[in-house]
């Protein structure tokens, strides 16, 4: 990678994870116009833009009132609106008419809130074993109250009776992905999301990935001539649901492979051949495996049940998908997610093995 495109690379990135980039906020439209006037002065490529709309209930303030003592406590996108009280206790113990205590992790939450409220909890706080930050999730389809807390506050509740208290707004969110081409031919996409959780810088996930595709487009625009055509698409509305992805894939045609784009940037670099929406493109990952195998670059392919991006969509309408992450990525959805935590070494290892991996594609 040229010193050049490195050095705006990081400025983009810096310009993207300084912004609040939660779905509908001012934060993204700044930088959804960022990223047009980009396209439109630097890349001088003709761009389109799609809206949709989605309702969601998204957190405004959450609490936990343990006795004298009032904690902060941040509610899911998702979580239901209310005040429970009730004792709080380890999700491996009898839950029934109680509050659980979850650990992020195994199972994604939206399963793992379903799995206790059958088992009868009437709430759940989640909480991270690695990094004492509290996790930003999702319930997707879940009426629970669900809240995330550090992990050391939240393992001091247990056996407490305490008060949750959550603050949500239903809104109607206006949803924005664009999109553009390179080339000729039927679809090759590449896929970043721009939105981030609430609360959170979302620098590695997934300003980054953004700001890659951006810089991708702008060394490939003049040199590309191969027999695929390949669009550049930047989601929004990731973080609630893959909603922006389901929403261009409505009208998808003439599209045989998808790559996702979502966390690079970490120090654990790696293809996952298998997600939470099961198994990628046995072809188009053998071919990734042929191109890392002249590249001489050892790169995991490993898998994951958590693991959700915006190739799923496309997954699920038969075409090949490949998904470029990082795995295990312990800062995901917490506070540490930063333009500080961005491994930069890691960073041009991936956009030289992407460029490259774009230009032979029809050879492998």
């Amino acid at each position: 990678m040229r010193s050049d495109l490195l050095e705006e690379l990081k400025e983009v990135t810096h310009f993207l994870a300084e912004r609040n980039r939660l779905s509908g906020s001012e934060g993204i439209k700044e930088v959804q116009a960022f990223v047009k006037n980009f396209i439109k002065k630097k890349l001088k490529i003709p761009f389109f833009e799609e809206t949709f709309y989605v309702e969601k209930s998204l957190p405004v303030e959450g609490k936990v009132r343990a006795g004298n003592e009032e904690l902060r406590a941040y509610p899911f996108i998702g979580s239901q609106w209310g005040e429970v009280e009730g004792m709080v206790v380890d999700e491996s113990e009898e839950v029934t008419g109680k509050i659980a205590l979850a650990k992020v992790g195994g199972e994604r939450e939206s399963e793992k809130a379903k799995r206790l409220k059958e088992r009868g909890a009437i709430a759940v706080i989640f909480y991270l074993e690695e990094v004492d930050s509290p996790y930003f999730g999702t319930l997707n389809g879940e009426s629970l109250v669900a809240l995330s807390m550090e992990r050391d506050i939240s393992r001091e509740l247990l056996g407490k009776k305490v008060t949750l208290i959550s603050r949500v707004r239903k809104t109607k969110i206006t949803g924005r992905n664009i999109y553009f081409d390179i080339g000729k031919g039927p679809f090759l996409y590449i896929i970043a999301h721009i939105d981030s959780k609430p609360f959170v810088k979302g620098a590695i996930d997934n300003a980054l990935s953004v700001a890659l595709l951006l810089i991708l487009a702008k060394e490939l625009k003049n040199t590309y001539s191969f027999p695929h055509r390949i669009r550049f698409l930047i989601t929004d509305c990731e973080e609630m649901g893959l909603e922006g992805a389901k929403h261009h894939v409505k009208n998808l045609k003439h599209t045989f492979y998808a790559v996702s784009v979502d966390s690079i940037g970490w120090i654990n670099p790696a293809v996952l051949y298998k997600d939470h929406a099961g198994y990628n493109g046995e072809r188009i990952m053998e071919k990734f495996y042929r191109h890392l195998k002249d590249l001489k670059i050892d790169i995991p392919f490993r898998e994951s049940r958590r693991a959700r991006s915006d190739h799923i969509p496309f997954k699920e309408k038969g075409v090949q998908t490949l998904f470029l992450t990082s795995n295990p990525f312990t800062l995901r959805h917490t506070f540490y997610d930063t333009y500080d935590a961005i491994d930069w070494d890691v960073v041009v290892m991936w956009f030289d093995v992407i460029s490259s991996f774009l230009r032979r594609f029809h050879k492998l």
